[in-house]
């Protein structure tokens, strides 16, 4: 019995192995080979207009390109019949499979995957990459790549809301001028003309305005095509898993939904092909792909595309090559889920869900405009408020790491978009998807947002100190003078002691907000914001001080170093100068003064601005 059980395991395995390394075999009874297609040959290609329907349209091959590209080749035709000359080419048939005669006579000879911009109406050229290079995607292995992150096209730069480096919220004023820089770019141009790739339309269910900018230049580097307001469910949960039919990635799914999609060419048991060309150009992969339902087919003489949303996982997308996809039908990775609840200024409660995709360019970005648009989507994009946000952001569980969650509870306040400020608390998703230093999962995200309709913020204006000459010890009363939003000015006091062992000599008082705070910190000890490793980056990430506090802050221009990391405030004149030797770079560097104490000031209000004071620290002060 042993013995049998053995041999049934054994076997078990083999047949696994052999499906996951199987590849598509040519077949001269399916396939032609582009050295038999010739000019004035016609056929038929098939893809979904509406519905789950696959319809035919006619076609007939005006020429092939050699070289195209390096190793690619385009068979060029000009579509026929009443159906494609209202849409011509749209993003989303590519993939969409073509045989020559037909399907149920013929052989298959490519898919839909390039088109002509600026054609005039009628003249409906599109070009077809061969089926022969879209099986030979199958030959570099049917096996989901288990290290895959996502490519790393995309840098989140310091000019846009989005940065990396950003662990703290904006103060007030800061967000709105960031807002005002993420204006919505156009998607095309008019003046388009030549051969493109057919676009990977991405439908969103709903996109914030001013993360259109955000998004352009990201998915201008994939080929991606965003539509706006036209993602959603699918009327049906289940599609045929066959060629012509919608295949794609859901970013997102669940109450915030985005998908992006094609077509699906040809499949061989559980083995699939797609597109003609790739989703993100990425090799070897690991990622979810869903079958689709299409709404109808936007006709234009600059871009038609179908709109289309997802019904339900299907399998594991394995190859993302020049010339298509390849995937394997079954079981697909999993995906991040994002839970949100909502009290609206009504005082309503939202419980809201959605998952994102795993990716190290998407995850991030995905998750920070779906808590953008759902916030949008139920309360106000703009206006008076005030937000209050706890965060918390699971890590899967690996014993190395320093903590396996990053907590932020923070209040904030403007006239600007309270969905906004929700997104950019979670920005650091983006630091540790995309981080060097080691590979960190997401567990989950978890997001609870208070939005009261009332701006409450106040601008440090001025401040006080009794005396120019303190002794060690003693404690300093400072008074700020603060001015709310519409309101006449108010006095806050706070106190400091100046510790015992303070040196003797000129000292600075910083009273500061938060926001300027992060800011000021970072001018005075840069490195210390440059992690080596992992551990470093999450204590770094869980690094954040209430919006509504002031700090209060001595200063002394004693120079400290910053090792792999770490700040060292009083290293011996020794120890600085060997790390400073001229024989080597990169261990550390200066910091620019040493903080010797702080203390925080709490307040009703989401507080900007900074004030400084110099005096004396002298053990001889009256």
């Amino acid at each position: 019995m042993r013995k049998a059980c053995l041999l049934f395991l054994i076997t078990a395995f083999c047949l696994a192995a052999l499906q996951t390394n199987a590849q598509i075999k040519w077949d001269a009874s399916k396939f032609m080979p582009l050295s038999e297609i010739k000019p004035g040959m016609r056929g038929e290609a098939y893809t979904v207009f509406s519905g789950t329907t696959v319809e035919a349209f006619d076609f007939e091959v005006v020429s092939i390109q050699y070289n195209f590209l390096p190793q690619l080749h385009i068979i060029w035709v000009k579509g026929i019949g009443e159906n494609f000359e209202v849409t011509g080419p749209a993003g989303g048939m590519s993939g969409s499979p073509a045989y020559i005669p037909n399907r149920k006579d013929g052989r298959l000879i490519g898919a839909v995957s390039w088109m002509y911009l600026g054609q005039r109406e009628h003249a409906n050229l599109v070009g077809f990459t061969p089926i022969e290079l879209m099986i030979e995607v199958t030959k570099r292995g049917m096996r989901p790549n288990l290290s895959y992150r996502g490519g790393s096209l995309f840098n989140f730069g310091s000019d846009t809301a989005w940065s990396g480096t950003e662990m703290l919220p904006l103060a007030p004023d800061e967000v709105q001028t960031r807002e005002r820089k993420m204006e919505p770019l156009l998607m095309h141009t008019s003046g388009d003309i030549g051969s493109a790739r057919l676009p990977i339309p991405v439908a969103f269910s709903g996109i914030p305005a001013q993360a259109m900018g955000i998004l352009k230049p990201l998915f201008d580097k994939y080929h991606l095509s965003p539509i706006q307001g036209s993602g959603g469910s699918s009327p049906i949960k289940n599609a045929p898993i066959e060629p012509g039919q919608i295949v794609g990635i859901e970013y997102a799914r669940g109450d915030f939904t985005a998908f992006g999609y094609g077509t699906m060419t040809y499949i061989d048991d559980n083995q699939l092909i797609g597109f003609g060309h790739a989703m993100f150009g990425e090799g070897n992969v690991n990622l979810p792909i869903s079958g689709g339902y299409v709404h109808f087919i936007v006709p234009s003489l600059n871009q038609s595309f179908k709109v289309a949303s997802p019904t339900k996982p299907i399998g594991t997308l394995v190859q993302d090559r020049q010339s298509g996809i390849a995937g394997l039908i079954g079981s697909h990775p999993s995906f991040i889920p994002v839970d949100a609840k909502i009290e609206t200024m009504d005082g309503q409660t939202h419980a809201m869900h959605y998952e994102v995709m795993r990716h190290r360019n998407f995850s991030a970005l995905v998750t920070m405009i779906g808590v953008w648009n759902l916030i949008n989507g139920i309360e106000i994009s703009s206006g008076d408020h005030s937000v209050n946000i706890d965060s918390k952001i699971s890590l899967k569980d690996q014993p190395d790491l320093v903590s396996q969650e990053i907590v932020r509870r923070n209040v904030y306040s403007s006239s600007g978009s309270p969905g906004l400020q929700a997104a950019l608390s979670l920005s650091p998703l983006s630091r540790l998807i995309g981080n060097e230093y080691a590979k960190v999962d997401i567990e989950s995200v978890d997001i609870n947002i208070k939005i009261e309709d009332k701006r409450k913020t106040a601008v440090i204006e001025g401040i006080r100190i009794n005396k120019d000459r303190y002794r060690p010890g003693e404690k300093m009363e400072i008074t700020i003078r603060m001015r709310p939003y519409l309101e006449a000015p108010i006095i806050q006091t706070g106190y400091i002691t100046i510790p015992n062992d303070a040196p003797e000599g000129l000292t600075t008082i910083l009273v500061i907000s938060a926001a300027s705070y992060e800011t000021w910190q970072q001018t005075r000890a840069p490195l210390n914001y440059r992690p080596t490793n992992v551990n470093q980056l999450i204590k770094l990430l869980q690094r954040e001080e209430n919006n509504s506090d002031i700090i209060l802050e001595l200063f002394v221009p004693r120079i400290g170093m910053t090792i792999q990391g770490e700040e060292f405030p009083e290293l011996p004149v020794s120890m600085l100068s060997v790390m400073s030797s001229p024989t080597q770079s990169g261990e550390g560097g200066f910091t620019r003064g040493t903080t010797m104490h702080f203390e925080k000031v709490p307040t009703p209000y989401v507080v900007s601005g900074a004030q400084f004071l110099r005096f004396r620290i002298d053990r001889n002060a009256p």
